[in-house]
């Protein structure tokens, strides 16, 4: 079974996306997500704690980064990682086809790799759900919320593993494809 055809992708519509999408995520990183840090002590934000957390956890972040951080969260980082997950769907679902789009001989049913980016993006919007319920109920926090919030993370860190571990394999591919075309 196939894939229905579509559109070849633009390289450069590839190139804004990632861009556009890489300054969000450096903001992110460099901005945000250290100043939770920072105020937390040194622990780090529930959005990179890819192996998730329980009840423990997320109790004492959230005292830990106390009410200044909790409005910091949800006013600075979960605005920006409202856009994230969008960007990066749709980002990395392009650079898979236009890759796909490079190799030959590969079989047709590799297309639909680029629904991990998108399945990770819907993760990170559940898990985004999740994390915003915590900071507005801390500190009547249930179990099953932080199970919960827990588990979308955990799945956006899978589920983004497994894409970037496909998308190297088949740069790699690629670049051999072209390295043996042009000996």
């Amino acid at each position: 079974m196939s894939l229905p055809a579509t559109p070849p992708v633009n390289g450069r519509v590839v190139l804004g996306f990632f861009i556009v999408t890489q300054i969000v995520y450096l903001i992110m990183v460099l901005v945000t997500l250290p100043h939770l840090r920072d105020l937390s002590g040194g622990m780090d934000a529930f959005d990179m704690l890819p192996g998730g957390y329980g009840f423990g956890d997320a109790t004492t972040f959230l005292t830990a980064i106390g009410a200044e951080g909790r409005s910091y969260y949800l006013s600075r980082q979960i605005p920006l990682d409202m856009v994230y997950p969008g960007l990066f769907a749709i980002s990395y679902a392009l650079v898979w086809k236009w890759f796909l789009a490079k190799a030959t001989g590969l079989p047709d049913m590799l297309g639909a790799v680029m629904f991990l980016p998108l399945f990770a993006g819907l993760a990170d919007y559940a898990e985004n759900a999740g994390i915003v319920a915590m900071l507005i109920k801390f500190p009547d926090l249930s179990e099953m919320l932080v199970a919960t919030a827990s588990t979308f993370t955990i799945i956006k860190a899978v589920s983004t593993t497994l894409f970037f571990v496909a998308l190297v394999g088949l740069i790699l591919v690629v670049a051999f494809q072209k390295i043996r075309s042009k000996n």
